[in-house]
């Protein structure tokens, strides 16, 4: 399984943020390929999907950016 993770920073004053490009590149990669909706998990909103015969997880941690490496941690 390979993890996507997308970095940001949660709410909605940072939803358009250049610092934000990972979450948008996650959500694009996700509507582009019509996966499911992200679930909370791993402290963050995680897909789990199929990318051919690859299986994937593409995370967007809910932490500041400084401190995703929490999320990705625990989605390890």
């Amino acid at each position: 399984m390979q993890i996507w993770a997308g970095l940001g920073n949660p709410g909605a004053q940072y939803a358009l943020n250049r610092h934000n490009a990972g979450f948008m590149a996650i959500d694009a990669i996700a509507e582009l390929h019509n996966f499911d909706l992200p679930k909370k998990r791993f402290l963050g909103w995680a897909i789990e999907a199929r990318l051919g015969n690859e299986k994937l997880l593409l995370l967007k941690p809910a932490t500041f950016m400084n401190d995703s490496g929490q999320s990705i941690g625990e989605a390890m």
